[in-house]
């Protein structure tokens, strides 16, 4: 009795976990693989340099503050700064201050180069954003396909369900004597060639979860499910818009576009901060010293003169401005500016190399779904009158009016319809999800664009 309330206890928890396990929707797919993706942490890495850099160069605006102190040991011949004669005995003496400098004016070097380090920023949080589409791409199509392979399981199992059914019916009639033994041979044999179909089907399905799993980088010996969403008949929408509309819209979404963009904007004023290098600097110079010697003696009694009242004596202020013309450098200015003006025109290249790739994508990608639309009409309407063929050839093969390879032709074909049916479907919902997303609906549901500053 105790062995049977174990045995039960361990079907109900079995069947509880069963029913508790977490169906993945392709959301949470995207939101796991983005959280956990080590490119896209990359990404965020570099951008964080990049902030970095940016708050460098900010901060770098701000007037140079240095402190110094030195207090000195000598032996021997050495300049006495109490009376400015040099005296051959041992003595210790020091001084302290305190140093500021401001660049007025260097050629706006300053200002351009807050605008460089801010368009790379912005840049680099493009890259990431774009890092995050493609992983949201490749977990798209991953999960397309892994609903694919679940209705190609799903097809594999009607047909060998109708097979097997068939296939009882010839035992029945074989066993009463209505029918030869080679009619059951070949139905046993089509039976097999059934149960490998759905055998390769199943194993298809788990080759799908098992490149997902691999894309999420979610550990592959956990045993997970995805939900599967109500997938409707398609329609002509995503073809009623043109390439050249996608486009113009997806120039205005996509990261890749915007960081191309930020990039070259940055390579601009890289070339302003270098031609800076030319133009005269003005500094603004201030300084806030005091001395003290063991030598020193008190002016006011010649007496004994500590360093703390020395120090609060001798404090001497400055303040100047320091004006520094480049003359001649060696052409070293100029030979900068020339391989900034070639970096500046390389990523002009970068920008439309961009956007050439993105229109042939995105024309690409339209193909693709019309092809799509265009076989899944044929292929249903094939799969229609497949599926008549097929139900008339069971019947006549019943009642022993055809013959086993003309049933197995109206079978093939019936699958091969519906298989070709299925595949159109799952390739226009995930182009035309694409195409939604070129045309600024996020993966994410709530996605919004990166902090930029």
């Amino acid at each position: 009795m105790k062995r049977f309330g174990a045995i039960l206890l361990l079907v109900l928890i079995t069947v509880t976990i069963g029913r508790s396990q977490k169906l993945w929707t392709l959301e949470d797919c995207i939101k796991y693989a983005l959280d956990n993706n080590i490119q896209v942490k990359r990404q965020q890495l570099y951008s964080e340099s990049a902030r970095n850099n940016y708050n460098q160069s900010m901060i770098s605006v701000l007037p140079g503050l240095t402190a110094f102190a030195n207090h000195d040991f000598n032996s021997g011949r050495a300049l006495n700064y109490e009376t400015y004669q040099w005296e051959n005995r041992e003595f210790e003496q020091g001084n302290m201050g305190i140093e500021s400098r401001l660049k007025l004016f260097g050629g706006f070097q300053n200002y351009n180069n807050i605008q460089q380090q801010k368009f790379l920023l912005l840049s680099r949080l493009e890259d990431v954003e774009s890092q995050m589409n493609d992983i949201s791409i490749r977990i798209s199509a991953a999960y397309f396909q892994i609903l694919l392979d679940m209705e190609m399981v799903d097809i594999a199992e009607r047909m060998l369900e109708a097979t097997s059914n068939e296939m009882e019916a010839v035992r029945t009639n074989f066993q009463v004597g209505n029918l030869p033994r080679g009619r059951l041979l070949e139905m046993e044999s089509q039976v097999a060639a059934d149960e490998y179909q759905l055998i390769q089907a199943k194993n298809n399905l788990n080759s799908s979860y098992l490149d997902l799993a691999q894309i999420m980088q979610l550990d592959t010996n956990y045993d997970f499910q995805i939900a599967k969403p109500g997938i409707t008949d398609i329609d002509e929408s995503v073809m009623l818009i043109s390439v050249d509309n996608i486009f113009e819209e997806a120039g205005k979404n996509l990261p890749q576009i915007r960081s191309a963009e930020y990039y070259l904007e940055s390579k601009e004023r890289e070339m302003a901060v270098i031609r800076g290098q030319q133009s005269p600097r003005l500094y603004l110079r201030g300084l806030f010293y005091s001395r003290y010697s063991e030598l020193a003696v008190n002016p006011l009694d010649g007496g004994e003169y500590p360093y703390s009242t020395q120090i609060r004596d001798n404090k001497y202020r400055q303040l100047g401005i320091s004006l520094t013309i480049p003359i001649l450098d060696g052409w070293t200015v100029r030979n900068r500016i020339s391989n900034s003006r070639i970096s500046y025109m390389d990523a002009n290249y970068q920008l439309d190399a961009v956007r050439q790739d993105l229109y042939a994508e995105i024309h690409q990608m339209h193909q693709n779904a019309i092809n799509a639309y265009n076989r899944y009409n044929y292929a249903g309407k094939a799969a229609l009158a497949a599926g008549e063929v097929f139900d008339f050839a069971k019947e006549q093969f019943g009642l022993g009016l055809i013959s086993f390879v003309d049933y197995q032709y109206a079978q093939s074909s019936l699958f091969r319809a519906e298989s070709n049916m299925a595949q159109a479907k799952y390739e226009y919902h995930l182009c035309s999800r694409i195409i939604d997303f070129y045309l600024g609906e996020g993966f994410i549901p709530g996605n919004t664009p990166l902090s930029p500053l």
